[in-house]
């Protein structure tokens, strides 16, 4: 008996959020940036059961973007933080 292994690719849905803000240490500007990536698979779904639909995982990415916040220290720069220049 032989077996198969099948690949499925889905299609991503992404948005990046940068957002900008001085260094305590030293005053530069600094900037910090990530990006939320999600499918539309079968096992993306509601809290209904029913599987998202591709408008409502962009929606939801997009909100992912736009609710991200840094954590308090992430503006320092690592030379600022005290590790190596």
């Amino acid at each position: 008996m032989s077996s198969r292994t099948y690949t499925t690719t889905f299609t991503e849905y992404s948005a990046k959020a940068t957002r900008r803000g001085r260094c305590p240490g030293c005053g530069k500007s600094v900037s910090r940036s990530t990006t939320f990536v999600n499918t539309a698979s079968p096992f993306n779904k509601r809290e209904d059961g029913q599987v998202r639909t591709p408008a409502e995982v962009q929606a939801r990415v997009d909100q992912l973007a736009a609710d991200w916040t840094p954590e308090a220290d992430a503006f320092y720069h690592e030379r600022c933080r005290g590790g190596a220049a």
